[in-house]
């Protein structure tokens, strides 16, 4: 968390400052969203604060700034300055303490997950510690001879009950422990003896070790006795040398022999040898019974179907507390609805009573009012007597009086007559029926509930006494079952003694039985070495012949050749004006990038480009020309090189040299035969004969061949030379095009800055008038450039030869669009106008995630109309009716609308849109974000305004079964402000276009702007100004990972100085990058560390890196500092430095972020794009303003620390732990995934009840969980094709199901238990490679939200941010490759792994593989497969039902210098479909019916270069088409046509070749195969096919990191006495080198395990191993001898010059067996031995010899995965 102080006013320039703050919540803000702090905020921030900056920039020309006086005040008890008023001083709660209780007492930790900075709990140390760590809780400094996290157990040397008890000493022996641990049953005691001691209570010194360890003080030491290197033997108490024999010599020499020990080992091994026989025949004595055996299976049974009553018996008490907890619940739900009943009874009641007492006053009243018309009436019979003239006693009353009181009298029976008491009277009398109805209803509402309530509480009794029998008969039954399990284990220890002895006979008469078949082998072996033999003779007999052949093909194809080639021809003039016309094209294409940047220098117009950006296309235009010209140069020296590429001579003397070598192995191979077989021998003699006659025949014409090419010339080029011509024609159009659409603008750019380059800031209005119209003009061109710009590079992206110019014309389609989404100025709409926005090309990522960030304004009630109703935006397919997002503003106030292909989900803001005025606009700002079905709104209420009003955040859901936003890229629209007439919108968003003011934000964390549209409509930008807002200035840089900036600077400084501060949340990026000539500098981040990788001299890179974390998202310095005089360059990030010593070159030109494509693979560059922010920018002459850039904004949004995806190596897995808790009965986990891998685990949940994987089995996607071990769900379909797809596991009341790509499969099982604990996430792991993305776990506390994987995981073997996927080569996927084994089954109930699986000892030692680092010449080959080893050398491929349709184009990239063979085959001999080489061109052929079709190309490719090649047929017609430009096309005749079969060749297949094809396959390599664009990759067998390598190979056995291995079928002698040689270059340090035997009771291996050499012999009685580590790492690029000797039982490993002996009782009977010979791995079968390592090697390997004889791996017949015999890379 950050927060702010901001200060009303500004520094102003040159003048002093004071600031002073006080650190209350009122003086700060929040530095994200300027939101108020409140105390509780600000105190956490002070409880961990990290730091305190300020800010000293606040202009953007600073040349000086000095800072001083900085100060932090603190109060506290012991300080010295003056008195501090207003301190609190809290009462803290237990467990607290602190000023502010902002500490944990002791015995207390803080735990962080709980609010704010968490709460303190008690430290769980079961009383021996009263300390632990914050946050995990970890016990520190146990006492009382306890360890463990929570002081849970005994220290290393003690014994007892850490948690309910005490620990003590180990007596081993008494008070003096020399023990690790012991067990103490009684009085008995069983020590586990640390080394050099021995005896149950390790009372003694074990042997070569001497003391007395009884003894108080004592201890046993190691024997000082000299044994030639081994542990001698001397006294136990004394330490006297004993058993040492005389030596020879003098004193100072060193004994070298060991016989005389040897023999005494011997003897002792002889004498234990003889004890073994007698006990073995004491074994052989013994049986067992078929009662025992039948026993031991009756209590087997027993066992099993009590267990089951078990598993029974929890079920139902699960079951049973399931519904007693029910019931509870619906018990406190009746309680809960008596006490609201009573509550509403004693309301009404009230009520009642109320109206009660009502009643009453209105009787009372009535009778006073019955009183006052008595005494009325009363009084008017004294009236009357008056009246008679007597008053009330019969005295006369005076007249005047009489009349007075008369008129009153009057007055008052008047009064009297109005008044009408009849409505008060009904009014009483209505209020006393409601009140007597309302009292009845209340009385009989009461009798009805308390009778159901009662018969409600005697059921719930009765049925609580029921349950509770239920249970105390399940608690009887469960203690009859633990009796009868504890009956059961003790049968099952006698049954165990029992069954041991029987497996000790069965194991001995096993080993007797082997014994016998060794020797049948040995036999056997012996004559299938004899027939192996002869069988070599007759194929060394055939492949003369065949060489025979091809040699007399070659000498054909040379003659053809000089044929062709004797033609001369004079046409070099043409091309040496080809080349003259093309470089005054690039000239002038240079003069254009020079007015461009003249132009683009300006201020002012840099200015006009900020506030509409549309000069930005002047750019564009010109690099366009530019690349035009670019196009002419290329083509002609393409002509060029074309002429003089057939370098015949060379081949002439290769092909002589080959014809010298085969002549020399002929000789050798026939002296070894005259050695070994006498007889066959005669027979090839005359084979031999005919050799040397050819050879001669070919010596005479290769001499006849040189003589002729000394007089070719170059010929056949007026193809090429009019095709420059015809480029460098269409160059001078778009030339002329550009100039003449330049001039105006140029005019333009003139007058502007001629009118307005000395007027004030406030007259600038009038110039961006005037550059409105310019954007006007500019605008309607710009959709339909880049729409042609896009179709081009659509046309040009199969073209292999010409990817310069694709990736050219990707940089300025790359530049136009974000020069348009730079404009971040809002688009003012009328009510009649409207943009269509362009979207990026990744519409699959919205899929899942959507985050739309923009802001809106309404002009006010004036200038609106009172408009309440408006469309806003439309994303969705142009059908209405699916999928899409929606805004409109309906009633003043925002409504969202989106829709996932079943029904609409709405929601509106409560908050009318902000009105304000257009000139200086108030916007409100709305983000929308959906992940999967579910979405949030979030809406900020004036938010470009100095004081924006608190964020709302506003939750929705799509209440169907659909999940994904699917989006057609061929009907996407994007639909902002209004919408085109004839566009019908849905009718929740069917309102008149909007009136106002709008700007886009972002999209999915990259920045998008309303001028960055594909087409508008009634948007006229000279009669609607555009908006303003209020703008905070920021000098941040946001880099999206997909450009770079480029940064001029002073190229002869004396001391060079760049600086940057970045942030970045990525594994690898590029930061800083120079480069002059072929030297280069490269900053890059790898593995989240910096590395500096760079080249100063004609040495190959080097490279030096500091280990320092800087992608944690937070700001780090980054300072390059270059010394030119003391040839010295210094970086420094935070405190660290890397220094580099060497000449540093000049350069006016560096890059920030990334690099252009042409420098990338240039210096062969592979680190990505930086992704993040970078501010504080500086070089040697200031700050540095970023004016030349690609993929590079003017802001960070808030979203892009985010981080989505991942991309996985084959070991790499990502881990979650500590999730929040699960929905008790609702759970989703969603996520995307990318792939071209088979197998692999994708996801795996885990909580302590339940465990659920999804993964991938042989391209099927399987659901599992712990609950049973088949799959619950399998996909029918495969999802290995590198496209991205969408996986959902959703759990509900309506069951559990699995949506993939929106496709549901549903069944009737539940998962259950999911809010037991919190929950585990595992992303990737057994093997997966590719990317997963979009990661969505539901959980309990937080709303619906993507995953950031870079928040509290682990990692290992995992990239975060972006998805760099592979396209794998076939090779990857061969039968037999580790890579295609039948992939891995996932056992729910046990730990998952990452690797096969093995022996507990070899998971114990097994340690991750440590690869070398790639050399500086790394292959460029990578994917690619070689061909021709063999004639039939093929890869065959089954073709998916779903890809045989009636049209077939293949494609494939060709690489060869062959002349001759086929390259593609499928079909039948009378209807096929075929590609082959002849005389150098490719040649496509068609067969149907007896018709046939034959399609060549116009150049030859076997020019040892990549071509690409796109073949098929269409119906009747075929195509070939030639690295994108040489297509050719024709037709069957009669109207045949060719229907695809399975299966399809690559290479010569065995059999089914018409005769008119070549028979054998061609010798190159091949790469990326697809059918109907999508690869190919289900491969049914390949022979004789093996990686390609480039560049020059030297002899030895390439094994790629694919994995592969050798198998040579009884090859070796394994014996008493054994050697083995061989040379090794490897490139990983853990591999399997060579592996003799197949049997577990007999083998040799040798293998190295993170750089040790390790040589081991494994027998049933146990196995002896040697080992060496090199001083070294073998990763240096040499070769390394290793050699391996069995002699006199001492197993002797030498490794170049260094030794290991080990002695030992070797398990080799006398006589030699023969075993196989594994190298470079062992079969799957064989990973079922007790070795710690079985990953393949990786490297090359050479030069073996077993017994001094070499070992012909060429003629290996089994070959399994990646591994070449033909060669190895010379680096």
């Amino acid at each position: 968390m950050s927060i702010i102080h901001e200060e009303p006013n500004n520094p102003r320039p040159d003048r002093l400052y004071h600031v002073r703050v006080q650190v209350v919540e009122g003086n700060f803000r929040h530095a994200s969203s300027s939101a108020p702090v409140s105390r509780e905020e600000l105190m956490m921030v002070l409880s961990r604060l990290e730091g305190v900056r300020l800010r000293g920039l606040y202009f953007t020309e600073t040349q000086r700034l000095s800072l001083s006086g900085v100060g932090l005040e603190e109060a506290s008890a012991t300080g010295s300055g003056r008195r501090a008023h207003h301190v609190e001083m809290c009462a803290c709660p237990p467990g607290y303490t602190g000023d502010s209780c902002q500490g944990c007492s002791p015995g207390y930790y803080r735990d962080s997950k709980g609010a704010y900075t968490g709460r303190c709990v008690p430290c769980n140390c079961n009383g021996h510690s009263n300390r632990c760590q914050d946050g995990s809780g970890i016990c520190i400094n146990c006492q009382h001879n306890t360890a463990g996290e929570h002081c849970e157990r005994c220290k290393e040397g003690h014994y007892g009950n850490a948690i309910h008890g005490h620990c003590s000493v180990c007596p081993c022996p008494h008070s003096n422990s020399f023990a690790t641990g012991c067990v103490v049953t009684g009085e008995n005691v069983r020590c586990s003896c640390k080394p050099g001691y021995t005896g149950t209570q390790c009372e003694r010194c074990a042997p070569g070790y001497f003391g007395n360890p009884q003894k108080l003080g004592g201890s046993c030491r190691p024997c000082s006795c000299n044994n030639n290197g081994q542990l001698g033997s001397c006294h136990p108490l004394t330490g006297d040398c004993i058993d040492q024999e005389p030596k020879d010599g003098s004193p100072g020499e060193e004994c070298d022999d060991c016989d005389s020990c040897v023999m005494t080992l011997l003897n002792d091994l002889a004498t234990m040898g003889d004890e073994l026989h007698l006990v073995k025949s004491q074994l052989q004595g013994l049986s067992a019974s078929t009662g025992t055996l039948e026993q031991m299976k009756h209590l087997e049974t027993q066992t099993k179907d009590l267990r089951n009553q078990l598993l029974n018996y929890r079920s139902a008490i699960s079951n049973h507390g399931l519904k007693m907890d029910g019931l509870e619940k619906e018990l406190s739900n009746l309680n809960r609805e008596f006490e609201a009943l009573q509550e509403k009874v004693q309301i009404n009641s009230r009520k009642a009573q109320t109206l009660h007492n009502n009643v009453d006053r209105t009787t009372q009243s009535t009778k006073e009012l019955d009183t006052k018309i008595k005494n009325v009436i009363r009084n008017v019979h004294i009236l009357l007597k008056q009246i008679s003239g007597t008053d009330g006693e019969g005295n006369n009353v005076p007249s005047g009086d009489f009349s007075r009181e008369l008129a009153e009298a009057e007055r008052m029976m008047t009064e009297l007559r109005s008044r009408n008491f009849g409505k008060h009277l009904r009014e009483a009398e209505a209020e006393k029926r409601d009140a007597q109805l309302l009292l009845n209803r209340i009385r009989s509402w009461l009798e009805n509930h308390q009778v159901e309530n009662s018969a409600l509480v005697k059921n719930i009794r009765d049925s609580l006494n029921e349950y509770e029998a239920k249970l105390s008969d399940l608690r009887t039954a469960l203690q009859e079952a633990t009796a009868q399990a504890k009956q059961a284990t003790g049968l099952n220890r006698e049954n165990e003694k029992t069954l041991e002895s029987i497996k000790r006979q069965v194991k001995e008469m096993n080993s007797l039985q082997s014994d016998f078949t060794k020797y049948l082998s040995t036999a056997d072996s012996s004559l299938l070495q004899t027939n192996t033999l002869l069988q070599l003779m007759g194929k060394s007999q055939e492949e003369y012949e065949k060489l025979a052949a091809t040699l007399n093909e070659a000498r054909r194809e040379l003659s053809d050749k000089v044929r062709e080639l004797s033609q001369s021809a004079s046409k070099a003039s043409l091309v040496v004006e080809a080349e003259t016309h093309a470089q005054s094209l690039q000239k002038l294409a240079k003069q254009l990038e020079e007015i461009k940047r003249n132009a683009s220098g300006d201020e002012l117009v840099r200015c006009a480009v900020d506030a509409a950006t549309a000069y930005e296309n002047i750019l564009n235009a010109i690099r366009a020309a530019e690349d035009a010209a670019d196009k002419a140069t290329s083509a002609s020296e393409s002509a060029l090189q074309t002429v003089i590429k057939e370098d015949l001579p060379r081949k002439a003397k290769t092909l002589s040299s080959d014809s010298d070598k085969l002549l020399k192995e002929a000789k050798l191979t026939q002296k070894k035969l005259r050695q070994e077989i006498s007889p066959a021998l005669n027979n090839l003699q005359q084979t031999l004969k005919v050799m040397t006659v050819q050879k001669g025949l070919i010596d005479t014409n290769i001499t006849a061949i040189r003589d002729d090419l000394r007089g070719i010339q170059r010929d056949d080029i007026s193809d090429m030379i009019s095709r420059a011509k015809s480029m460098v024609r269409n160059a001078n159009d778009i030339t002329d095009e550009v100039l003449d659409g330049l001039n105006p603008i140029e005019t333009d750019v003139a007058r502007i800055k001629d009118t307005y380059g000395s007027t004030q800031r406030e007259d600038f209005n009038k110039a961006l008038t005037d550059a409105d119209n310019s954007v006007k003009k500019l605008t309607n061109k710009l959709p339909d450039i880049l729409s042609k710009i896009e179709s081009i590079n659509q046309q040009l992206l199969p073209l292999g030869n010409i990817s310069d110019n694709v990736d050219r014309i990707r940089e300025l389609i790359q530049q136009a669009r974000d020069a348009a989404n730079k404009v971040a100025v809002p688009m003012r709409f009328n009510g009649k106008s409207g943009v269509e926005v362009r979207l990026p090309d990744d519409l699959d990522d919205l899929k899942g995630y959507t985050s739309l960030s923009l802001f809106l304004q309404r002009p006010e009630s004036k200038e609106n109309g009172g408009t309440e109703n408006m469309f806003v935006m439309y994303l969705g397919n142009k059908d209405a009716s699916r999928d899409y997002i929606g805004m409109a503003v309906v009633d003043g106030k925002l409504t969202c609308v989106y829709n996932l292909g079943e029904q609409e989900s709405e929601l509106q803001v409560d908050q009318s849109l902000t009105e304000s005025e257009t000139q200086e606009a108030v916007m409100d700002r709305v983000k929308f974000q959906r992940i999967y079905q579910f979405a949030s709104l979030n809406y900020t209420k004036k938010a470009t305004s100095s004081k924006p009003e608190t964020p709302q955040f506003h939750d929705m859901e799509n209440g169907n079964s659909n999940t994904l936003l699917n989006l057609d890229p061929e009907n996407v629209v994007f639909y902002v402000g209004g919408y085109p007439s004839d566009f019908r919108l849905p009718a929740r968003l069917r309102f008149p276009p909007y009136k106002g003011c709008i700007e886009l934000d972002d999209l999915n964390e990259n920045v998008l702007s309303l001028y960055n549209f594909k087409k508008t409509f009634n948007l006229n930008t000279t009669e609607v100004e555009p908006c303003r807002r209020r703008k905070e200035e920021s000098d941040k840089n946001y880099f999206e990972g997909t450009g770079y900036a480029r940064v001029p600077t002073q190229p002869n400084a004396p001391f060079p100085t760049f600086g940057q501060t970045i942030q970045t949340t990525v594994d690898r990026g590029l930061l800083f990058f120079a480069e002059n000539q072929d030297r280069f500098i490269s900053l890059n981040i790898e593995d989240g560390n910096l590395l500096v990788l760079y080249k100063l001299n004609s040495e190959p890179p080097k490279e030096k890196g500091v280990t320092h974390t800087v992608n944690n998202g937070k700001d780090h310095s980054i300072q390059i500092k270059i010394g030119k005089a003391q040839k010295l360059m210094w970086i420094n990030v935070n405190s660290k430095k890397i220094r580099i010593e060497g000449e540093i070159f000049d350069f006016g030109t560096y890059y920030l972020g990334g690099i252009p494509i042409s420098i990338r693979e240039r210096f062969n560059i592979s680190t990505p794009a930086f992704r993040g922010c970078m501010k504080n920018l500086k070089k040697t002459t200031g700050v540095v303003r970023l004016n030349d850039t690609v993929g590079v904004t003017k802001k960070c949004s808030e979203d892009w620390k985010l981080v989505r995806s991942a991309s996985f190596s084959r070991d790499g897995q990502l881990s979650f732990t500590n999730l929040d808790l699960a929905f008790p009965n609702h759970f989703q986990a969603s996520f995307g995934f990318q792939t071209f891998q088979p197998s692999g685990l994708l996801l795996s949940h885990q909580t302590e009840a339940n465990n659920l994987q999804v993964t991938l089995e042989d391209g099927h996607i399987e659901l599992n969980t712990r609950d049973g071990s088949s799959p619950i769900f399998k996909s029918p379909q495969t999802y290995m094709d590198g496209l991205l797809h969408y996986v959902s596991v959703i759990n509900d009341d309506s069951g559990l199901r699995l949506l993939i790509d929106d496709q549901p499969l549903k069944n009737n099982h539940r998962l259950r238990h999911l809010s037991n604990s919190q929950q585990t996430l595992r992303l990737g792991g057994s093997h997966f490679e590719g990317c997963i993305s979009n990661v969505f776990i539901q959980r309990l506390s937080e709303r619906p939200a993507v995953l950031d994987l870079a928040s509290k995981s682990t990692k290992r073997g995992v990239s975060l941010g972006g998805c760099s996927l592979n396209k794998p080569p076939f090779l990857m996927l061969l039968r037999g490759s580790t890579r295609f084994d039948k992939a891995h089954t996932f056992s729910i109930n046990q730990p998952l792994q990452d690797t096969p699986a093995a022996s507990p000892r070899s998971m114990e030692v097994w340690r991750e593989a440590q690869s070398c680092r790639p050399p500086p010449r790394a292959q460029a080959s990578h994917g690619a497969l070689r061909f021709g080893d063999r004639p039939t050398s093929h890869l065959l491929f089954t073709i998916p039902q779903e890809l045989l349709e009636p049209r077939s184009l293949f494609a494939v990239d060709v690489r060869t210098a062959s002349s001759r063979g086929l390259v593609f085959y499928t079909g039948t001999k009378s209807s096929y479909m075929a590609l082959y080489l002849s005389k150098g061109r490719l040649i496509f052929a068609l067969g149907a019916e007896g018709k046939k079709l034959r399609l060549k190309s116009k150049e030859k490719c076997n020019d040892g270069k990549w071509h690409t090649v796109v073949f098929g047929q269409d119906g009747e017609k075929g195509h070939l088409v030639v690295d994108g430009l040489r297509a050719q096309e024709g037709s069957l005749p009669g109207n045949s046509t060719f229907g695809l079969r399975a299966p399809v060749y690559l290479g010569s297949p065995p059999s089914w070749k018409p005769k008119s094809l070549p028979p054998n396959s061609f010798v190159g390599c091949l790469r990326n195969f697809q059918l109907n664009l999508k690869p190919l990759n289900t491969i049914a067998a390949s022979v004789a096919v093996s990686p390609c390598l480039s560049g020059s190979v030297e002899k030895g056995i390439y094994f790629s990191q694919e994995g592969g291995h050798i198998i040579l079928a009884n090859s070796v002698l394994l014996g008493p006495e054994f050697k083995l040689v061989f040379s090794i270059r490897p490139r990983s340090l853990t591999g399997i080198l060579m592996h003799v035997g197949s049997q577990s009771g007999k083998h040799l291996c040798v293998y190295m395990e993170a750089g040790k050499v390790t040589a081991s012999v494994d027998s049933e009685a146990g196995g002896i191993l040697t080992s060496v580590t090199p001083k070294q790492s073998l990763c240096d690029g040499r070769w390394h001898s290793v050699t391996v000797t069995v002699k006199q039982h001492i197993l002797h490993l030498e490794l170049d010059t260094e030794n290991s002996y080990t002695a030992g009782r070797l398990p080799f009977p006398p006589a030699s067996t023969q075993e196989p010979l594994h190298i470079g791995g062992i079969p799957a079968h064989l990973k079922t031995l007790k070795l710690p390592v079985w990953k393949s090697f990786f490297g090359c390997l050479k030069n073996i010899q077993v017994n001094h004889i070499p070992v012909p791996v060429t003629e290996a017949m089994d070959v399994q995965g990646s591994v070449s015999l033909n060669g190895c890379p010379d680096h």
